[in-house]
């Protein structure tokens, strides 16, 4: 039967794919992912995308895009490096993004002399054809809070970071951890919109990295291992943590709104 099972507590996104993450208070979810979330992505020489799992060095810089302007940023802490109208339009093409193809433009501008310097070799900024269109696999991406406190604690003593997982939305759901993961296939219903949640996201190496500063000294992957074991998935039994879903109904969610979880097919609601 439909029940509401918890709450969002926290929503984080970054304009530039492999960026700093930034908390917010409220996101419009389309079909194709969420507004002013990953809407910008690098190409390294040979077009191949380039973000955390090839190289960290971008996690302490943040991007942001002014739509009202089209000013594109890039900064750290409260210092702006560069800022500048991005091109609103241009050629449409095919960007290759891992297992998927994005549809987007070049987006020349003085981040790209930037971000190149910073990282010792030559990239260019991509900006997706589509809201939010340089997600990972699945449009948006949950964790919880129980699953987060399962992890423990930083070698500093202080709880996990969440943004360690770079994932949108994280739901208070209880005092059970990795709940989120038993309701695959199922929907939710968050602020306006409609998720139907998926598997398991696998994590790489860019877990080993804390946003800030990059130190490794925690062994993350180890951690969830230890916690959860190695759990079977579609890619076999991998290092998961968190979820994908699929947008099934575009809509607004904002932190402090109700999650609520749909009956399956032949449940009474």
């Amino acid at each position: 039967m439909t029940a509401a099972v918890g709450s969002v507590v926290r929503i984080e996104v970054t304009a530039t794919k492999g960026f700093a993450l930034r908390s917010v208070p409220d996101v419009r979810i389309e079909r194709t992912g969420i507004v002013g979330n990953r809407e910008f992505f690098l190409v390294d020489i040979d077009e191949r995308l380039y973000s955390v799992p090839r190289d960290p060095v971008f996690l302490d810089l943040w991007t942001s895009y002014d739509p009202a302007t089209g000013v594109f940023a890039v900064g750290r802490g409260e210092t702006t490096e560069c800022a500048a109208p991005v091109p609103a339009d241009g050629e449409h093409r095919d960007f290759r993004l891992d297992d998927r193809t994005v549809e987007g433009w070049w987006a020349p501008g003085p981040w790209d002399e930037l971000l190149s310097d910073i990282a010792a070799r030559d990239l260019r900024l991509v900006r997706c054809a589509e809201p939010g269109g340089g997600h990972d696999a699945y449009p948006v991406t949950v964790q919880s809070t129980a699953s987060l406190a399962a992890l423990g604690s930083e070698t500093d003593g202080s709880p996990v970071d969440p943004r360690r997982f770079r994932l949108n939305l994280t739901l208070d759901l209880g005092r059970i951890p990795f709940r989120e993961d038993t309701w695959e296939g199922r929907d939710v219903v968050v602020g306006a919109s409609r998720l139907r949640l998926g598997n398991g996201v696998p994590r790489c190496l860019a877990v080993e990295h804390h946003p800030d500063g990059g130190d490794r000294s925690l062994k993350v992957q180890r951690r969830i291992r230890d916690v959860r074991g190695a759990t079977p998935s579609v890619w076999g039994p991998a290092v998961l943590f968190g979820v994908y879903a699929e947008v099934v109904t575009p809509g607004s969610v904002a932190v402090g709104n109700v999650v609520t979880l749909l009956p399956t097919q032949g449940e009474c609601s």
